[in-house]
């Protein structure tokens, strides 16, 4: 049993014994104070909390020392002295095993209930959003649907299919309401070829130009959209036409002044071979300034290949504008990108490489997709003109000069939108 004492203050002490039990002669004494002595403050704490649990109040605590015998070795203990209502009884180890233990339940209960009451509340909220959301939408259709004639919407049918931006889409739509009346609105087959009359007449192809020689051409453009191959292609191109036109078949040199891809100079040199052209390598804008002064009188054309920077590295793409700024020459720059970029990413890379002032594009591995209507959407947005279309991987072929029927006829048409092919022939007539 614990030792109990009282001072002139009514404080009781308790030692160590944790099966202590009030005795019954001092009744229910009424926020008495009490001191309980433990090694450390922890082990007082753990006893108080497994008579009382937290039915306890702390009211101080002091570490005090025991003489030793013969008064050495003396040791160490600690006080906690506090107070307990007139009703509390201390708990038996038992009692509070068992209190700790509902109260734990008790709370982890409550949490897992909590819990699932906010799980199910988020899941009704979200599938309360869904339905909402679905229900705005079919009521928007349902609505845009009432107010637009159905040739209207079978247009849109067919640019969405064709991937053209929501921007060229709406372009389409609001001149079809402003300028058809309600009865060329109903007559499908006249709007149908109103629309391809637009989309043609919103491209610009870039006329054969003839400059004087040398003809430098540079084709700049971020990794991987094939300006080497390309330039192979033009260079062979030429060649060809010269041959078909019983000439001169032109004397052609070319120029890398990429160093950030490995195998650049390598691959341009296999195209110069098969073409019996020579091939330089450059690292300075006076380097080539060098080339053009020593070959100028005994070349025609001179292709400048660049290395391929992402649209955003701004740092690169300025150092290589520089490096391009050659005294004496005017040079034909092609920006050249591919078939199958996205709108957002094509008009980012017209817009960074704008500095470069090119005259026109190059819309490069037009086989890979099958819908052409970003590029025109992009190219109709950023007032740019287009050159040529590549579409395969074969020197000097898969090229060719760009022309509105090339596009209109790459469209993607379905059973109830259908082109007039002799009328478009008619109305944009390939280049001779």
């Amino acid at each position: 049993m614990y030792k109990e004492s009282y001072t002139s203050s009514a404080v009781r002490t308790l030692s160590n014994s944790p099966s202590y039990m009030p005795s019954a002669k001092y009744g229910k004494p009424e926020n008495e104070v009490l001191t309980i002595t433990g090694k450390t403050e922890e082990e007082c704490v753990e006893k108080l909390f497994n008579m009382y649990g937290h039915n306890y109040t702390p009211l101080g605590k002091r570490q005090k020392f025991k003489p030793g015998i013969f008064g050495f070795g003396q040791k160490e203990y600690w006080e906690v002295r506090y107070s307990i209502g007139a009703e509390q009884k201390p708990l038996s180890q038992q009692d509070s095993f068992q209190k700790n233990r509902d109260e734990l339940l008790s709370k982890a209960s409550s949490a897992v209930s909590q819990t699932v009451v906010m799980a199910n509340l988020d899941k009704k909220l979200e599938e309360m959003k869904k339905t909402m959301e679905t229900t705005m939408k079919n009521i928007a259709a349902a609505t845009n649907a009432a107010d637009k004639p159905v040739s209207i919407q079978k247009v849109e049918e067919f640019l969405q299919e064709n991937e053209f931006t929501f921007s060229y889409i709406n372009k389409i739509t609001t001149r079809l309401k402003s300028e058809l009346s309600v009865e060329q609105l109903e007559d499908f087959n006249f709007v149908q070829e109103k629309v391809i009359d637009w989309i043609g007449e919103s491209l610009k192809i870039s006329p054969k130009t003839y400059h004087p020689y040398p003809h430098v051409i540079i084709l700049v453009g971020p990794t991987g959209v094939g300006k080497t191959t390309t330039i192979a292609k033009l260079a062979g191109t030429m060649i060809l036409e010269a041959r078909n036109e019983n000439q001169e078949e032109p004397k052609i040199r070319m120029i890398t002044i990429d160093h950030t891809r490995v195998g650049a100079e390598e691959q341009l040199k296999r195209y110069g071979d098969l073409l019996g052209a020579n091939v330089d390598k450059a690292e300075s804008a006076e380097d080539v300034k060098k080339i053009i002064d020593t070959y100028r009188d005994n070349i025609d054309v001179l292709f400048i290949d660049t290395p391929g920077y992402s649209p955003n590295d701004s740092e690169n793409i300025g150092k290589m504008r520089k490096m391009l700024e050659i005294k004496g020459i005017q040079p034909d720059v092609y920006l050249t990108f591919t078939a199958s970029a996205k709108a957002r990413d094509m008009i980012s890379i017209i817009q960074n490489y704008e500095p470069f002032n090119f005259s026109s594009v190059i819309i490069t591995k037009w086989d890979e997709t099958s819908a052409i209507g970003n590029v025109i959407s992009v190219l109709t947005e950023k007032n740019k003109s287009v050159s040529y279309i590549t579409d395969g991987q074969q020197v000097p072929r898969k090229i060719e000069r760009a022309s509105v029927l090339k596009f209109l006829l790459n469209l993607n048409y379905f059973s109830d939108f259908r082109i007039n092919r002799e009328h478009i022939s008619e109305k944009f007539p390939e280049e001779k």
